[in-house]
């Protein structure tokens, strides 16, 4: 099997176990440990906070200790905090320990983005990262789905037991990983020209913004799915597969843009994800019934979707598929994981503790999550009116 296809295979793996607490944890709090709206946003916060020092401290790392090396290194920590949490699932242990796994998985995922990309000429990377997206994202509705499970089931320890058993296959597959991703030369005859890389350095700036702000939102919504759902009639596991809508969604976006390379420097398809972005989130946040909030969970989640792509190919071609891009792109999700928590908690004091359905909770989180969006999408759309001519001629000889 090619090294690209057991990257898939774990990526997937790595995804799945991943979203157990990235998302599933919320539910586990709310239903298990009997955690309010405010200290799932406050447990969310410090996730977010944690997980961008991970992604930042992810190239001092692999360059000091090798990029294989590192990535098991991380895993295995990650196995022993889940068999901890398992066997003691306490609050008191288990919010440092979710703050650990943030670090950790911070840390990880840009490695596992610059193995993929690696050696990928500019033409093939667009469905490299496409297939690289499609994969993890697949995982995720199923691991909510297993995850409202686990945890609507008498025994919500296999929630974090079935973490360290994945994680612990893929330490074991990682291992056989070359000890550095092979990067395509400098002067290969297919990277692109100064002209065009400065085209898509507006172009990144752009999508990571635009991102960064689908982020913010995605992970206001996350801490309060469980109350958003049960306000709609959902029991915890319905809750959870509904929720995961949102990541369908996404998942479809990444298949589209796998079998469509046409989207690669424009800015039109960037444009359409900014406007449909909050348009989603308002849907999800204030639906008072299924239909408006699935119908805004499949706006959402297509141009999150889309967002993540473009950040993540103009960043790998930018800095030819280096761990540090990977790591600048996580953590930007991460401040994302973090911005968006806040901005739910001033929503929450806003409102005065109100849950979702009432007039005092739309209004407290519509005057907490306009500022973010308003600074955001006109920084995001700002960066692509002033985008450089000759992209398109440009990226026709890629």
């Amino acid at each position: 099997m090619t090294l690209k296809r057991r990257l898939l295979l774990t990526v997937f793996a790595t995804s799945f176990s991943g979203t157990l607490l990235q998302r599933g944890a919320y539910f586990y709090t709310h239903q298990v440990l009997g955690f309010s709206q405010a200290q799932n946003l406050w447990l969310a916060l410090l996730i977010g906070v944690t997980y961008v020092a991970g992604a930042s401290a992810s190239h001092p790392l692999s360059a000091r200790f090798g990029e294989r090396r590192t990535l098991v290194g991380l895993l295995l920590a990650l196995v022993g905090i889940h068999l901890l949490i398992a066997a003691v699932p306490t609050a008191l242990l288990l919010v440092p320990a979710l703050a650990s796994i943030g670090m950790l998985e911070g840390a990880m995922w840009p490695i596992f983005e610059s193995y993929m990309s690696a050696g990928e000429t500019p033409r093939n990377l667009g469905r490299t990262l496409s297939l690289y997206n499609m994969t993890w994202a697949s995982s995720v509705p199923l691991s909510l789905a297993f995850a409202g499970a686990l945890i609507a089931s008498g025994s919500p320890r296999l929630l974090f037991v079935a973490g360290a058993v994945l994680f612990g296959l893929v330490a074991y597959s990682c291992r056989t990983f070359p000890r550095q991703p092979a990067h395509l030369e400098a002067d290969h005859v297919e990277r692109p020209n100064a002209a065009v890389l400065e085209s898509y350095r507006a172009l990144l700036t752009a999508s990571r913004l635009a991102m960064l702000l689908s982020y913010a939102l995605m992970y206001v919504l996350a801490p309060l799915m469980p109350e958003i759902m049960a306000g709609i009639g959902l029991d915890t596991a319905n809750a959870a597969r509904a929720s995961s809508v949102l990541d369908i969604a996404r998942f479809s976006c990444f298949v589209a843009l796998f079998a469509w390379s046409g989207w690669h420097s424009r800015k039109l398809p960037i444009f359409i994800a900014i406007t449909a972005l909050p348009l989603g989130f308002a849907l999800v946040l204030l639906g008072s019934s299924l239909a408006p909030v699935v119908l805004g969970e499949v706006l959402f989640g297509a141009a999150a979707g889309l967002l993540y792509t473009a950040a993540l190919y103009y960043a790998q071609v930018v800095q030819n598929a280096s761990v540090d891009a990977g790591g600048a792109h996580e953590a930007l999700i991460g401040l994302g994981y973090a911005l968006g928590p806040t901005a739910g908690l001033v929503g929450t004091a806003l409102g005065h503790g109100a849950g979702p359905g009432s007039a005092a909770y739309a209004e407290g989180m519509s005057m907490a999550t306009l500022p973010l969006v308003a600074v955001f999408s006109s920084a995001a759309l700002w960066q692509l009116l002033r985008r450089t001519r000759g992209a398109r001629s440009g990226d026709a000889a890629i």
